[in-house]
């Protein structure tokens, strides 16, 4: 159970979430439609599927940029190499998530056992992935997604998008970790110290690299469950999933800086983004505005963890109580 005192933020998120869609509905009328709610769910698993290893990472004390292009990697060798075929991704589909998982673990020993900065070593892993995908397409991958992969995008079961069944599934096993799990205990800890954390006798490397791993994992299949639901793949189709992806993180509450958050908080986040981005052209507005909102997000989170700010906010705690005292 979620200790309601402690995890205000993810209450917040969810106030926020449910405010943005009644003011949604209010400047877009329909918007609350039960067929525009299902498509709004629809889109957020996506974000929410790519922000569950980015949640780990930021647990962790860490940030995953390498998740556009392990995304765009497993999209376009997954419709590549299965041609449109259901039969072929039986052993296609296993390969690329060992393989997104991999990328990951990489990403991991970099940061954990060579002290490669975070952003330095998931970027420099980001640009070979791109530069790779563009030599080994020429540039211009054609080929359609499997009907199998476009099921679990864009399908049902009873009534109920395959998808989000399928998010949920996720979001049950990631909060379980989370919470209920030594590696949870130990990313947090990690998270909130790595050097406390090591004296304590956690194992860092094996929790920063399994938390980079879960990153890589998750890119690789959001990337297949994204390409099934365009129906086929395209360079750059993971781009707008920086951001989306750690600012879905920090909406839901957790600091950018490490050792708090939950996946509970980034389904919120997820929520929050995909209306925002319904929002938008009822505003008449572009997607750079989103793009601004994303960088103020990051930053105003960011700035609300930081030592500095808490260690101003105690001083003008101590000063106000000091002339109370006085007066």
């Amino acid at each position: 159970m979620i200790n309601l005192r402690r995890h205000r933020a993810i209450l917040l998120a969810y106030l926020g979430m449910l405010l943005l869609l009644l003011l949604t509905s209010v400047v877009a009328p329909g918007f609350l439609s039960a067929a525009h709610l299902r498509s709004t769910v629809v889109l957020a698993a996506f974000i929410g599927i790519v922000a569950l290893g980015q949640t780990f990472v930021i647990i962790g004390g860490g940030i995953d940029l390498s998740v556009p292009w392990v995304l765009n990697a497993a999209a376009v060798l997954m419709t590549l190499a299965a041609a449109g075929q259901n039969g072929p991704l039986l052993y296609i589909v296993p390969l690329l998530l060992v393989a997104g998982a991999l990328v990951g673990a990489i990403n991991g020993l970099g940061v954990a056992l060579f002290g490669v900065p975070p952003i330095i070593m998931t970027l420099a892993v980001n640009v070979i992935l791109q530069g790779g995908i563009l030599v080994f397409t020429g540039g211009a991958p054609t080929a359609t997604a499997p009907p199998a992969i476009q099921f679990l995008a864009v399908g049902r079961i009873a009534g109920f998008p395959v998808i989000l069944i399928l998010w949920v599934v996720i979001a049950v096993v990631a909060t379980l970790l989370l919470s209920r799990s030594a590696f949870g205990r130990y990313l947090y800890a990690v998270g909130s110290s790595a050097a406390v954390a090591t004296f304590s006798g956690v194992p860092t490397l094996a929790t920063t690299v399994a938390a980079y791993t879960l990153s890589g994992f998750a890119a690789a299949l959001a990337g297949m469950l994204l390409t099934g639901y365009t129906a086929q793949a395209y360079l750059g189709m993971g781009d707008p999933y920086l951001f989306t992806s750690i600012a879905a993180v920090a909406i839901g509450g957790a600091s950018i800086l490490g050792g708090s958050g939950n996946y509970i908080g980034t389904i919120a986040g997820a929520l929050v983004l995909t209306i925002l981005t319904g929002l938008l052209p009822a505003l008449n507005l572009s997607n750079g505005a989103l793009l601004v909102v994303y960088g103020v997000v990051i930053l105003v989170t960011v700035s609300l963890g930081s030592e500095s700010l808490a260690a101003f906010l105690g001083s003008f705690r101590r000063a106000r109580r000091g002339d109370g005292a006085a007066s």
